[in-house]
């Protein structure tokens, strides 16, 4: 049997995402995610308009460093408006 070395996560974060509705946004924005070493993708929605793209993506992690990387990767995606982040404690 193979022990799960990884820590599990302590914290649940909802990064909401708004930018200019294009193709290829939301590829672009899951494209900028760093490799899941350290977090683990709970959920992701989107919706467009036409106009303006805005999405929630719900990571679970241990790690503090990947909230920052995770967050300073999605502020270069183009066309984004606003990234912002909830966190909260996974009981």
């Amino acid at each position: 049997m193979i022990a799960n070395t990884s820590p599990s996560p302590r914290w649940q974060t909802v990064f909401q995402v708004v930018g200019f509705d294009r193709v290829s946004f939301v590829s672009d924005v899951m494209a900028a995610l760093p490799p899941e070493d350290h977090y683990h993708i709970a959920g992701v929605s989107f919706e467009a308009d036409g106009i303006r793209a805005t999405g929630r993506l719900t990571v679970q992690t241990s790690s503090e460093h990947a909230l920052t990387q995770i967050d300073s990767r999605l502020r270069v995606v183009r066309g984004l408006v606003s990234v912002s982040q909830t966190t909260s404690p996974i009981e």
